[in-house]
């Protein structure tokens, strides 16, 4: 059997989170989980992000908290692709996980701002997701901070496939 981790995905918007989760949701039936799924089952489907107020983002944090730990609990290997943009945001999901003794791995999609803004203006067009509004989209810009070393990341770049990547990576 597998040593049960809690991967987080980390990155800009669209740089791939979703992708390569639902891949290893797919390949290893890791528990995919994420922000944007907790906010639509508290009823905030099709609500920007920016028209939340802070009472309600703490309400989708504690939620997502008690889900992660209820799914660590139960022994599931968790992939959280929430970007957990700054180290603060990180460490308290680390924390939750180090509480049952369950190790922390950082996924670093390392995907270049340049291409991400590309991704986000095609996706205006395509509407392949929903939309990330400017002032979202930018102060995820702003608010990113880049993992660093003790943080326990395994980087991915758009340079591998994600075949390559996993056998790398996830054994």
């Amino acid at each position: 059997m597998k040593k049960q981790i809690q991967y987080l995905l980390v990155g800009y918007p669209f740089s791939g989170k979703t992708v390569l989760a639902k891949e290893l949701e797919k390949r290893f039936g890791f528990l995919r989980l994420g922000i944007d799924a907790v906010k639509f089952d508290l009823g905030y489907k099709g609500i920007s992000d920016s028209n939340i107020s802070d009472t309600v983002w703490k309400r989708i944090f504690r939620e997502l908290d008690r889900r992660i730990t209820e799914y660590l609990k139960q022994g599931k290997t968790i992939v959280n692709e929430y970007a957990w943009l700054t180290k603060d945001w990180r460490n308290r999901a680390r924390n939750l996980a180090d509480k049952l003794g369950i190790e922390t791995k950082i996924i670093f999609i390392n995907i270049p701002e340049k291409v991400v803004r590309e991704r986000w203006k095609i996706n205006r067009m395509t509407k392949e997701r929903f939309d990330v509004p400017d002032d979202v989209f930018e102060e995820a810009i702003r608010l990113f901070e880049f993992p660093t070393p003790e943080e326990n990341i395994l980087y991915y770049n758009d340079k591998d496939t994600i075949d390559i990547w996993i056998k790398k990576y996830i054994k």
